[in-house]
């Protein structure tokens, strides 16, 4: 019985797709301004964790540069 229940519920997803939209915002944008927008917000909260992950990386190679000692050529 409970394969049955878990058709329905697969056929009744399937059967309604509008019912699966990924962000009701986005989607409630009227207004070129309001869609361009959550455009550059969605990119600038894509890019911050990659900025922040190569800031401190960078941090940590000029900590161990500046703490090795000077090489004479």
């Amino acid at each position: 019985m409970p394969w049955l229940l878990a058709l329905a519920l697969v056929a009744l997803i399937v059967a309604m797709p509008a019912l699966a939209e990924a962000c009701p915002v986005c989607n409630s944008a009227k207004n070129e301004a309001s869609r361009i927008a959550f455009l550059v917000t969605t990119a600038f909260l894509s890019f911050l964790p990659l900025g922040l992950v190569a800031g401190v990386l960078y941090w940590i190679r000029s900590s161990i540069r500046a703490a090795e000692p000077g090489e004479s050529a």
